[in-house]
């Protein structure tokens, strides 16, 4: 446990680094203390973005059943059509999404079909940029809910308008301006203190305050690194006033990282942190080997863990309030591979879950017999699903995020 002294230390050499005034420092600074650029009315709508890492095979997760090259392109991991949870005359669920297919028939899951982009990128660190930044052409600075944090002029000093349940923030949250928190559950998330003595918490805190106010010759790149970590610690306070408040009535399932990370989502949205943007991810979608079993087992996890949470936001009266969106870095490969999987494919389906979503099927189906060397052809830009959420959802305008505008999609209301 770090001394007084060593505390102090830290946090001076935190803020003399300023002296060096990064470029990024210079942004943050004038814009944390400009208005909002965006010229609409911030809203009360939350979303909820769920990150499926590793590259989920689109084609078994909606699946074209009753075409005939699926089997024969897929003969050990085609999903027998006795088996599937039809949609429609074409497609299907995987049978693991079965509380997803009770949504789907409640008209509360939008399933948006053939999503991609030109020229795709099948590394996962190039694509999984490309997606939370909305640059395939360009390494961005900034993540696209990022950018839309920047100018939403929502949230306040110790009510974050975006939270990450995760070890480390996605560069979906990167911005120059505001605080976004990342925290691997609400009970880790506090200012730490040394318990064997009552006073070092209050001594602590004296401290990092007192290094605000000493930084007047730094301004302003030391005021905002200061007002960062002032920001921090309010948040951490309000954060654990709502764990401590705020239970579920819901059980969510056991032993599903994604079921613990949306339940800590939902004691968010239930005591009223005021989140407009809550990220949270599961894992281990890489399948290149034996892929049947672990995507199966993956699929239970994510329909169990979104089925709850909608139990739960309907519980608290603000199912009406939360739109949640999944997606994946790319899809996989049509034709499966030697070792029983699938290799990095192209284009995805993506889940939109609400009950004010407009429920159904959106976007057309890549056909299997028109393959762009051996991958699925991309039927909608997944900027355009981020540009339909902006505008219909978050109410931001979806140009100065994404750089350009795009044709809005049917699937939210």
């Amino acid at each position: 446990m770090p001394t007084r002294r060593e505390f102090l230390r830290g946090g001076l050499i935190l803020v003399t680094a300023s002296l060096a005034a990064p470029a990024f420092l210079v942004k943050a600074a004038a814009t944390a203390q400009a208005p909002s650029a965006d010229p609409r009315s911030p809203t009360r709508n939350t979303l909820v973005v769920v990150q499926l890492s590793g590259g989920n095979d689109g084609l078994n997760t909606v699946i074209p059943y009753r075409d005939p090259l699926y089997p024969e392109l897929r003969p050990q991991l085609a999903v027998p059509e006795a088996e599937v949870l039809p949609l429609d005359a074409e497609l299907a669920l995987h049978p693991a999404l079965e509380p997803l297919k009770a949504r789907y028939d409640a008209g509360q899951l939008a399933v948006v079909v053939g999503v991609g982009y030109p020229n795709p990128d099948r590394s996962h660190f190039r694509a999984m940029d490309i997606w939370q930044t909305a640059e395939p052409e360009a390494y961005a600075q900034t993540g696209w809910l990022g950018r839309y944090l920047a100018g939403c002029a929502c949230g306040g000093d110790a009510r974050p308008a975006a939270v990450s349940v995760s070890q480390t923030l996605p560069r979906a949250l990167w911005t120059e301006s505001v605080f976004v928190p990342s925290l691997s559950s609400l009970d880790n998330y506090r200012f730490q203190s040394d318990p064997r003595y009552p006073a070092d918490r209050a001594a602590r805190l004296r401290a990092l305050r007192a290094l605000d106010a000493t930084t007047e010759a730094l301004r302003p790149y030391a005021e905002f690194l200061g007002q960062q970590s002032l920001n921090a610690l309010a948040s951490a306070e309000e954060v654990q006033r709502v764990a401590s408040t705020w239970q579920t009535p819901v059980e969510y399932p056991p032993n599903n990282p994604l079921a613990a990370a949306l339940k800590a989502v939902g004691q968010l949205i239930g005591g009223d942190l005021g989140v407009r943007v809550a990220y949270v991810q599961l894992g281990g979608f890489d399948t290149h080997a034996n892929q049947q079993a672990t995507h199966r087992r993956l699929l239970e996890q994510l329909a169990a863990a979104l089925d709850a949470f909608q139990n739960d936001l309907e519980a608290m009266g603000k199912a009406d309030q939360v739109v949640t969106m999944t997606f994946s870095e790319f899809g996989r490969r049509v034709r499966e591979n030697g070792s029983g999987g699938t290799d990095h494919g192209t284009a995805e389906p993506l889940f939109i879950l609400g009950t004010r979503v407009r429920g159904g099927i959106h976007g057309r189906q890549p056909p299997l017999d028109d393959l762009d060397g051996g991958d699925l052809r991309f039927q909608v830009d997944f900027r355009a699903v981020y540009a339909t959420l902006l505008d219909r959802w978050l109410g931001a305008d979806p140009v100065p995020v994404l750089g350009r505008s795009y044709e809005l999609l049917a699937c939210v209301a």
